[in-house]
């Protein structure tokens, strides 16, 4: 099962992919089938934030089923449409739910961004071609963050309160944040105190025996 591991919250190694846990969510306010969830998420705009198909929709609600975090409840016929199954959450689905979003509050998780390994590697190219792409990284973000302020003022125009946005507003922060930061990068590059240049470390085995093997 690639998508959910372990039988319950008070297990540190469980662990519930963000399309999981937006299911229990959405279960928690009503029973739906799998075609009103996918839909429901397209309408909050929380594909802006999991990765959102049928294919990994269907596969998690089966994974979901199987743990016996949500059940069958009964199944619905329109005219000609294929049969539909009505999902509703179990109370081991409540529980994991709450433990799972406090646990993703309380503890920082190592995370692998592709930004990351940009940077790492960012000395292979020259560096007026570095300036150039973190210049465009910055444009793009600006763009992206302009779209979420939009969406966040009409979803707020509807009704919807502070604290069903805060995902929104978060990420809002993090892109401003990261642009900033980039254009700062580029001033560096461009008026030469970001030394081009990674330098070499003595005494690396000893350096990774300080650190231990990773980073937390």
């Amino acid at each position: 099962m690639s998508e959910i591991h372990g039988a319950g919250v008070s297990e540190p190694s469980v662990e519930i992919s963000p399309l999981a846990l937006s299911i229990l969510q959405l279960l928690n306010e009503h029973p739906m089938h799998p075609y009103e969830l996918a839909s429901t998420m397209r309408e909050r705009h929380m594909d802006e934030f999991i990765r959102l198909n049928f294919g990994s929709l269907y596969h998690t609600v089966e994974a979901l089923e199987r743990n016996g975090w949500i059940v069958s409840a009964e199944r619905e016929k329109e005219g000609r449409r294929p049969e539909r199954t009505i999902y509703q959450l179990t109370p081991s689905g409540n529980e994991m739910l709450i433990g799972v979003i406090g646990e993703i509050l309380a503890r920082p998780r190592r995370e692998y961004p592709h930004f990351t390994a940009g940077l790492m590697f960012m000395h292979h190219l020259k560096p007026e071609q570095a300036a150039d792409r973190l210049r465009a990284r910055a444009a793009a973000l600006a763009e992206w963050s302009a779209k979420l302020s939009r969406i966040l003022a009409d979803l707020q125009s509807h009704g919807l309160k502070r604290l069903a946005l805060i995902e929104m507003e978060h990420k809002i922060a993090m892109l401003e944040a990261e642009r900033k930061w980039a254009l700062e990068i580029v001033e560096e590059i461009e008026d030469g105190r970001l030394e081009w240049g990674t330098g070499k470390v003595h005494d690396l085995e000893g350096l990774r025996r300080r650190h231990g093997s990773g980073t937390h």
